[in-house]
């Protein structure tokens, strides 16, 4: 697995991560929001997507979900600055996860290189509901929201509970198939999350090297941000 879409509105974390995989030997990809990521999917299928989760426009919440039904071959890990576990959050449609700003960035580059050594990875996944933009239909009345069914594609209103964020099931009225949904509330900015100059530079070299050597390349140019 070679080739990577990176996705963040964070245009310096994206020049940061997509740098230190070029170092690391992928070929990479980057995109600024959920859509553009799909623009680069049209192009061509990657092996490994990792996006960010609070986006502006389409979230990664809304990516991730799009990406597991419409291309499943692709290994997807998601990023967020907003929670420091270590495991992808409940109701997420991602194979892994990595806490930006709490953990190093070479831990992102470990995340990528266990994974797609997983031969488990498509067996391991567990359902995932389907993530939707919380717009309602009418702004006098926001406790409604419209929702397609990914079955027969047809368009059908929601009734929002009163927590937030929440996942809920519901029965197509058309086609009458069972739709798992999850509504995302949109990041008001983008993403802020930074890293240490001089951090970032020493994680990408070792980073680079370590891959160098378990591959048996020598040892090139390191990244210099």
């Amino acid at each position: 697995m070679t080739d990577i879409v990176v996705v963040d509105d964070n245009q310096v974390l994206l020049n940061v991560i997509s740098e230190i995989f070029k170092e690391c030997g992928y070929t990479v990809r980057t995109a600024t929001g959920g859509f553009a990521a799909l623009a680069q999917i049209r192009i061509r299928i990657p092996h490994v997507l990792l996006s960010d989760l609070n986006m502006l426009g389409m979230s990664g919440f809304e990516l991730l979900s799009v990406v597991r039904r419409r291309f499943p071959e692709i290994v997807a890990i998601a990023m967020s600055g907003a929670d420091p576990g270590a495991n992808v959050l409940p109701g997420i449609a991602a194979d892994a996860f990595y806490a930006k700003g709490t953990t190093n960035v070479a831990q992102l580059v470990e995340i990528v290189r266990a994974i797609e050594n997983r031969r488990d990875v498509y067996a391991a996944r567990a359902a995932a509901p389907i993530w939707v933009q919380g717009m309602p239909i009418d702004r006098s009345d926001t406790s409604t929201v419209l929702v397609s069914c990914p079955e027969c594609l047809r368009a059908f209103p929601h009734t929002l509970p009163g927590n937030s964020p929440f996942q809920d099931q519901r029965c197509c009225p058309h086609c009458f198939e069972p739709v798992q949904l999850a509504i995302v509330r949109h990041s008001r900015e983008p993403d802020k999350t930074i890293f240490p100059t001089s951090e970032v530079a020493k994680q990408a070299s070792e980073s680079a090297a370590r891959v160098r050597r378990f591959s048996g390349e020598p040892t090139g140019r390191m990244y210099q941000p």
